[in-house]
């Protein structure tokens, strides 16, 4: 019984996403396109090892930067 339950609820919200997103958007007629890509500013930070980091020294490579906040 429990298992019915649980299937028919996820039954029942498969089919509402798929519903929702095949919906069409009231939005669409309001996007507007995207402006061009503005370079980086230039930073410099420090890194756990005590290493400064620059923009210029990671250039041209694939770069995450992951800030993280905790208040």
């Amino acid at each position: 019984m429990r298992f019915a339950a649980t299937l028919r609820y996820l039954l029942a919200g498969a089919s509402l996403m798929l519903g929702l997103a095949s919906a069409p958007s009231a939005a669409a007629d309001t996007l507007t396109p995207l402006t061009p890509a503005v370079p980086m500013p230039a930073f410099k930070l420090p890194g756990l090892n005590g290493a400064n980091y620059s923009d210029a020294d990671l250039r041209n490579k694939v770069t995450v930067i992951r800030f993280w906040a905790s208040w």
